[in-house]
């Protein structure tokens, strides 16, 4: 569950950095950050679940 509020604290950040971005530079500057930002923050979180789950699987073969 807490990882889930870390993703939607990162996503209302992205959300709120792109309104000033829109306003600051362009609409098209600020799309661009989005679309980088929430690519980076989805291979993120695939990477650490995945890490996550590899690392259960040591502490239980470790405890076997």
């Amino acid at each position: 569950m807490k990882k889930a509020f870390i993703a939607v604290a990162a996503m209302a950040g992205i959300i709120a950095v792109r309104m000033i971005l829109s306003v600051a530079l362009g609409e098209q500057i600020a799309e661009v950050f989005t679309r980088i930002s929430v690519s980076a923050l989805f291979f993120y979180f695939l990477i650490s679940i995945s890490r996550n789950r590899r690392n259960t699987q040591k502490a239980e073969n470790y405890i076997q």
